[in-house]
């Protein structure tokens, strides 16, 4: 039996905090799979949350991108997916030489410098050509297998080329969507058994579905301000967590 699942209530508090999690994503653009890792490693080790994370976080993304596919940015997805592959090898090539407390400090460092990073003021945007997303795809890959949460620092880069809130929420999810995939596939090659916690995960996934759903609905319906403060809060506490 999965060992996660003896604990029932853990158990259900990371289901539902799975659907809020999905539900913030779809309203935010990105920053619901960053909780929902900082929460699961308040009990789960890192080697094995990670994993399971970026399994769930791939049906979430499929939901988003099939929910905004028509607002899919394709000139800024086809270069970010070029050396993305290149970049989870050499991630998960470093991963597999780091042990858990050290992957778990590096995520929650992570997480507290993006907090800081998103809440620098800027004068004005800055247009980042096209080309740069080679290389944006390259650096996802290796955060991707070492912190598990890149979505943000993305959603910082993508809003600099797009307005539309429907185009950064579609693209990122494209994003996401890739990223998780080439993820999954790498943790299996190095022989990650992900059957032995399928259950949690067929737990988690309809939980994420609906989330992405109400999110969505909500989308319009929301004071972006203060959902920004409550946002970086939690996430703030999560991440303190992880380092101490």
């Amino acid at each position: 039996m999965d060992v996660i699942l003896d604990n029932y209530l853990i158990t259900i508090s990371i289901i539902i905090v799975s659907f809020f999690t999905a539900m913030i994503t779809s309203l935010a653009g990105a920053g619901g799979g960053t909780i929902l890792l900082a929460y699961m490693l308040q009990f789960i080790n890192p080697l094995v949350a990670i994993p399971i994370h970026g399994t769930v976080q791939l049906t979430s993304n499929i939901a988003r991108v099939f929910l905004f596919r028509k607002y899919l940015v394709w000139k800024l997805i086809i270069p970010f997916c070029m050396f993305l592959p290149f970049g989870v090898y050499l991630g998960l090539t470093i991963f597999q030489n780091l042990d858990s407390q050290k992957i778990k400090f590096l995520i929650g460092a992570f997480i507290i410098s993006t907090i800081v990073f998103q809440n620098i003021k800027k004068n004005k945007k800055v247009r980042i050509p096209k080309n740069f997303y080679y290389i944006l795809g390259f650096f996802t890959g290796v955060m991707n297998m070492l912190v598990g949460v890149i979505a943000p620092i993305l959603a910082i880069i993508i809003r600099n080329n797009l307005t539309k809130k429907e185009e950064i929420v579609g693209t990122l999810g494209f994003f996401g969507f890739i990223g998780n995939l080439i993820k999954i596939i790498g943790f299996m090659f190095i022989g990650f058994n992900f059957y032995e916690y399928l259950t949690l995960i067929l737990l988690m996934i309809p939980s994420t579905i609906l989330g992405s759903r109400v999110g969505q609905i909500l989308l319009f319906k929301i004071d972006e301000k203060t959902f920004k403060v409550i946002f970086d809060a939690i996430l703030f506490l999560l991440a303190l967590r992880l380092l101490f």
